[in-house]
């Protein structure tokens, strides 16, 4: 399935949760993966979701670091 991640969109296997978005995310983007359980992540709609959450294909999430 895709997931928009901020502004990339990345392939994740399906059942994939938040975490594994932030995962595939930071390994692409070459980022210290220590920081990916301080990111607060928001759903298109802007409200806070847990890393635990689990996607669904063409969903979009967004974070700052």
């Amino acid at each position: 399935m895709k997931v928009k991640v901020n502004t990339r969109t990345l392939q994740l296997f399906d059942g994939a949760c938040v975490k594994n978005a932030l995962l595939r995310y930071f390994t692409v983007k070459k980022l210290d993966k220590q920081l990916i359980d301080d990111v607060e992540v928001h759903d298109a709609a802007g409200h806070v979701i847990d890393h635990d959450a689990p996607l669904s294909d063409g969903q979009q999430i967004t974070f700052e670091l």
